[in-house]
């Protein structure tokens, strides 16, 4: 997520009476909206069948069936759609209004809210959540992680968990210099990605062709659209959980917890209660 926030300032107030500095009017992420479609097409799916039993043993296990539990970043809604259908109560929120779009297909009923993570309010609070697949990685800042922070912490019941998952620098290092592409019959893409070790910013450049035509080659369509990064430090992360009013913290190693292959190198998963 690039986008500033910008905007005047307020004070906030928790149910348990955690203050908070919020920006007014965030500058909602777009940057998604564009790459919604390939998301879906491609990563939606696949990395539910890798997350699944680590939300189940760390967050889901600490709720009882039925309980109301929040997607955080929810994207297009495959992995909502999966804990729905185990029996909870889920509503989804994401700042891509195309994500969201995606996830009303394929979680139909679930209550799906477009908002960005650092600012939004669903009147309501809930039992648990959850924010994976590096969500929080495209906040930008620190600050921003911690207004995401304090409103989710807003939407959760006292005692309630909190999991989500922040991409470690090794993983940038290695997978954020590369070039990569997927080529099928009607469509193509070619990811080039870069970290920058000073900035902590990874930038992946994207450029999609799409077959206009069906059936035929004579028209494509290109597309080029850029999503970023940040890689925040585990302290940064473990200190805006506290400012938060969260407790309880945990740390886990994505591999260790039970995540195989390349998704599971230098990821952490946190635990937090509110």
């Amino acid at each position: 997520m690039a986008l500033a926030a910008r905007g005047t300032v307020r004070t906030t107030l928790s149910p348990d009476g955690v203050i908070g500095m919020d920006l007014k009017q965030i500058e909602r992420n777009r940057e998604y909206d564009p790459f919604a479609r390939l998301y879906n097409r491609h990563w939606g799916a696949d990395y539910r069948v890798e997350v699944a039993p680590i939300v189940d043993r760390l967050l889901l296990s600490r709720v009882a069936v039925g309980a109301a539990v929040l997607d955080v970043c929810c994207g297009t809604g495959q992995f909502t759609e999966q804990i729905r259908q185990r029996g909870f109560e889920i509503a989804g929120v994401d700042a891509s209004e195309e994500m969201i779009r995606y996830a009303r297909v394929n979680a139909p009923g679930v209550k799906f809210t477009v908002a960005d993570v650092r600012e939004f309010s669903l009147g309501r609070t809930f039992d648990a959540a959850y924010c994976v697949y590096e969500s929080l990685n495209h906040v930008p800042d620190t600050e921003g992680l911690g207004m995401a922070f304090r409103c989710i912490r807003r939407h959760l019941k006292t005692g309630a968990p909190f999991l989500f998952d922040l991409n470690r620098e090794e993983a940038y290092i290695l997978y954020w210099n590369n070039t990569d592409a997927i080529v099928e019959p009607d469509s193509a893409f070619i990811t080039r990605s870069v970290y920058d070790e000073d900035t902590k910013i990874g930038r992946c450049d994207i450029t999609t062709f799409d077959l206009i035509v069906p059936d035929t080659n004579a028209a494509w369509r290109r597309e080029d659209f850029t999503v970023r990064q940040t890689c925040h430090t585990m302290g940064a992360a473990q200190r805006a959980l506290f400012e938060a009013g969260f407790k309880d913290v945990t740390l886990h190693d994505a591999r260790d917890a039970g995540m195989p292959g390349d998704a599971g190198y230098a990821r952490t998963f946190f635990l937090a209660v509110a």
